[in-house]
């Protein structure tokens, strides 16, 4: 029978062909007519014909039994495989025998071949995309606080941010303010304004009887004896007229 062989004259019964081997003929005489199973498939005790390796599995050597599973980090997409294929760089498999690799989720990156795991952004990057190998800074004016971001957050109004791959902004400056978001710079008060907090979208006019004359003030100044100003906003204050005075 196919898969088996005699090897001696007046024979009672047949030798099934050895695991590794088959034979596919009848009447074979010997053991020598039983062929080696080719690499990419397997043959086991009698068989007839040999059985490509399945999916997710490969065999490299001739006269084999068994296939071999594919490793973590490792697909085989075909049957009849000789060698298994290496995840490529942005994808991953954590399981073996698979026949396909998985694509870096949003937020994660996988920047090696053969890898089992994906790896989340760190804070002060982010990644919008699968199939990264890697993550992308946080721009100026914006910011990322937690780790697998899919985006990054822009500075609100009162704060900025002038560097890239930032975890977080800064508040303005006394005597300065920030009025738009995504702000990478903050802008000192002008003259005849102030700021006497932190974190703030504006300035504060001087009010009636001070003055503020320089930039990035903190505090109005009141006008001196003998002086006066009757409206807000200004940046110096007025002597006072002929036959008035201002005590």
């Amino acid at each position: 029978s196919a898969g088996y062989y005699v090897d001696t004259t007046a024979a009672t019964s047949q030798t099934a062909c050895p695991a590794g081997t088959y034979t596919s003929g009848t009447g074979s005489t010997s053991s020598s007519d039983c062929v080696t199973t080719p690499a990419g498939y397997y043959s086991t005790s009698n068989s007839s014909a040999p059985t490509p390796c399945p999916v997710g599995t490969y065999q490299p050597s001739t006269g084999q039994s068994s296939c071999i599973v594919a490793s973590a980090g490792y697909y085989v997409p075909t049957t009849a495989a000789t060698a298994q294929t290496a995840c490529a760089a942005g994808t991953y498999q954590p399981s073996t025998g698979q026949t396909s690799c998985i694509d870096a989720s949003a937020g994660y990156y996988v920047d090696t071949t053969a890898a089992t795991s994906q790896t989340a952004c760190a804070t002060g990057t982010y990644q919008p995309s699968t199939g990264q190998t890697s993550c992308v800074d946080a721009s100026a004016g914006y910011y990322v606080d937690t780790t697998a971001a899919t985006n990054q957050t822009a500075c609100a109004v009162g704060t900025y941010q002038p560097d890239e791959g930032q975890t977080s902004c800064e508040e303005a400056d006394a005597g300065y303010y920030v009025d738009t978001t995504a702000a990478t710079d903050q802008t000192a008060c002008d003259p005849g304004t102030y700021q006497n907090q932190t974190g703030q979208a504006s300035c504060i006019d001087a009010p009636a009887g001070t003055y503020v004359d320089t930039t990035a003030a903190t505090s109005p100044t009141d006008c001196a004896l003998g002086t006066y100003q009757p409206d807000e906003g200004q940046t110096s204050c007025d002597d006072a007229n002929p036959g008035y005075y201002v005590p």
